[in-house]
């Protein structure tokens, strides 16, 4: 009985406030989207660049910016389907 009256409840902006709140969480969305495929991208030039030029620690330092980078987009969608699940769809 608890439980439903828990699942029922959905989590709504004040009035007024929707459009911005959607225009923030957008520009949130794609400008964090955007870095990690940045951090993506010059990691592997940093390590193209270190193997070419024979600069072995920037080839390191783009190995481990491209696992930070696969970890930081695992972490966004997780964050982003905790999110929705807190404020709820549908409702």
């Amino acid at each position: 009985m608890i439980v439903e009256a828990i699942n029922n409840v959905c989590a709504k902006a004040p009035t007024g406030v929707e459009q911005y709140t959607d225009l923030i969480m957008g520009w949130v969305k794609y400008g964090v989207a955007a870095v990690i495929i940045a951090a993506g991208f010059i990691s592997v030039g940093s390590m193209v660049i270190g193997k070419l030029g024979s600069m072995s620690r920037a080839a390191q330092v783009g190995a481990s910016g491209l696992v930070y980078a696969v970890l930081a987009a695992v972490a966004y969608v997780t964050i982003y389907g905790i999110l929705w699940a807190i404020v709820g769809r549908g409702c």
